[in-house]
């Protein structure tokens, strides 16, 4: 059989080109493995129901990272028999993520690491670097499935990483390390297993030009927990996201600092992401978005510009496209801007990359400022969503990231209309100005 390693389209014979997504050269073999009586027996065990109350579960069932930045974006720490991908560039730290979770080896801990691309000396090298030694940590150079499997049956370990599990192969399969079929299978077959002896598992994974988990899309339904590692601001910042996680939310973020220490979390990132300046220049608006449990505030730089070629282009880095193209025709359409000649350019300060809509107006303003070539207030917050007729939308939280605002030293926070009434705390620091279509931004620059 063949599989698209991009949509995992199956085919019957190799083609050139996936007729369902229209790539090119993604068509790989993929062996199936004749395992007709292990799988009988494990219809047999099972599929016998039992009630939902009868199920028991153990007090400790999860168990802290000793990061309180992984903790929260795992929802609470690891959980016992949970398979995890950890995924990002070559070079930005995943081994170095990895290895440093080897301060959990203790007495009743016991900690396996499989590495397929370093030798155990390069291993020890940095574990000194990072303070990593610990008699319970064991290091292993081999990336047979089969003898991975036996050594862990055989140690019993609580915690597995497999660095990375694109460099694991199995014998019983002809392909080479890292093809769809023995990704999909060595990872099948390790988070089974990890399930059956309930240890925590690991698997580190390369990801594509596109920036996702190298491999089919398969893997994603296999493993419990998807993690993406990122660098952002071209330095040593780096943050942790989840896509996926069946054991908490996916929208937390973890915020870490590389260091020749290795990695050391950041735990109040509040205004970790905004420029350090008395006075906003025009096109420069600050926003708090809310990034799971945690608000954060960031700056929204624009630059409106006159066009390079006949017509205006837009560029964004950190907030979608399409978003900016809807506030863009927002903006036009009530505040008499003509945007449609103008090359404009949308940058997050530091490179951080967020989603939240409640940034629409922070952006909407920032472009209005780089435009009309004026600052808005000192000392101001920007928050709300834009909808199609221009209103400002409520948005959730709003007390929690006024709070944040007011900690910060900020004298004016401007959010939608009837806000108010969500706002139990009385902050006598801030005040708190509403605004209710976008037609009154002007109101609030100098």
């Amino acid at each position: 059989m063949y599989i698209c390693s991009s949509c995992d389209k199956e085919f019957v014979k190799w083609q050139g080109q996936c007729e369902s997504c229209g790539e090119w050269n993604c068509i790989e073999e993929i062996k199936i493995k004749d395992n007709k009586k292990s799988n009988t027996l494990r219809l047999v065990k099972d599929t016998k129901p039992i009630k939902l109350s009868s199920v028991k579960v153990k007090d400790n069932i999860r168990f802290s990272s000793n990061f309180s930045e992984i903790d929260r974006v795992l929802g609470g720490g690891f959980v016992l028999g949970s398979s995890i991908v950890i995924g990002g560039e070559p070079g930005i730290g995943k081994s170095t993520l990895a290895l440093q979770l080897a301060r959990l080896a203790k007495d009743d801990f016991k900690f396996m690491y499989f590495s397929g691309e370093e030798s155990q000396k390069q291993i020890k090298l940095r574990a000194s670097r990072i303070g990593i030694d610990s008699e319970n940590l064991m290091l292993s150079e081999d990336n047979t499935l089969e003898i991975i499997k036996s050594q862990i049956r055989e140690l019993a370990p609580s915690f597995v990483i497999i660095d990375s599990i694109h460099t694991i192969k199995s014998n019983e399969i002809s392909s080479s390390a890292g093809s769809i079929s023995q990704v999909t299978n060595c990872s099948n077959e390790l988070s089974d297993l990890s399930r059956e002896l309930n240890f925590t598992i690991i698997l580190v994974g390369h990801i594509t030009k596109e920036g996702v988990i190298a491999g089919p899309k398969v893997l994603e339904h296999l493993v419990d927990t998807i993690l993406y590692f990122e660098k952002i601001d071209n330095g040593n910042l780096r943050v942790l996201r989840t896509s996926k996680n069946r054991f908490g939310a996916t929208d937390e973020i973890g915020v870490f600092n590389m260091t020749d220490k290795g990695l050391e979390e950041i735990i109040d990132t509040t205004s970790l992401f905004t420029s350090n300046q008395d006075k906003s220049p025009a096109g420069s608006v600050i926003s708090s978005t809310h990034e799971g449990t945690r608000p954060i505030l960031i700056e929204v730089q624009s630059l409106v510009s006159k066009p390079t070629q006949s017509f205006g282009k837009r560029y964004s880095t950190g907030i979608d496209l399409s978003r900016i193209n809807l506030i863009v025709a927002i903006l036009e359409k009530y505040c008499d801007l003509k945007l449609s000649d103008k090359d404009i350019f949308i940058s997050l300060a530091k490179g951080i990359r967020v989603k939240d809509i409640s940034n629409d107006l922070a952006v909407a303003v920032s472009i209005y400022s780089s435009f009309k070539d004026m600052s808005v207030m000192n000392n101001s917050v920007f928050i709300g969503e834009l909808g199609l007729s221009g209103d400002v939308k409520k948005i959730d939280n709003i007390e929690k990231r006024i709070k944040e605002i007011s900690r910060l030293g900020f004298k004016y926070c401007i959010v939608p209309k009837n806000s108010k009434d969500d706002i139990q705390t009385k902050f006598n620091k801030i005040k708190i100005l509403e605004i209710e279509h976008i037609k009154e931004i002007e109101k609030f620059f100098n």
